[in-house]
């Protein structure tokens, strides 16, 4: 299968990565919206609410938590044999999407086009 290539693109930082990471997913989005207006909540309780296995909830809980988008109340090495709860953190969700927003509408130049419309005159 081949690879994604990332081009080389000044406007591509960790939020507008972490961004997609968050919002690329529709069950990411549900669980996002599940927790909007329940919280903190037990991943039981999102398994039962959302259209995903118990398996593919976890999976993304733990993407969400990676991204920041989602704060739980029992760090990951103590979790084993504990119901972890789990919270939404709007601030980083609004963050995250004005990174993708931005990203998306206010176009930078990545450094190839920018090199070309910008040659470094010591070249010449």
């Amino acid at each position: 299968m081949p690879r994604i290539m990332h081009p080389v693109d000044m406007a591509w930082t960790s939020n507008v990565e972490a961004a997609f990471e968050t919002f690329g997913n529709r069950g990411r989005s549900e669980i996002i919206r599940y927790l909007e207006g329940n919280r903190p909540v037990p991943r039981g309780d999102i398994v039962e609410a959302v259209s995903s296995s118990e398996a593919s909830v976890a999976e993304h809980l733990i993407a969400l938590e990676k991204t920041g988008a989602v704060v739980v109340d029992i760090v990951q090495g103590r979790r084993h044999g504990r119901s972890p709860r789990y919270t939404l953190d709007e601030a980083r969700i609004k963050e995250l999407l004005g990174a993708q927003q931005d990203y998306l509408l206010n176009r930078q130049l990545s450094l190839p086009e920018a090199a070309e419309q910008n040659p470094d005159p010591g070249n010449q």
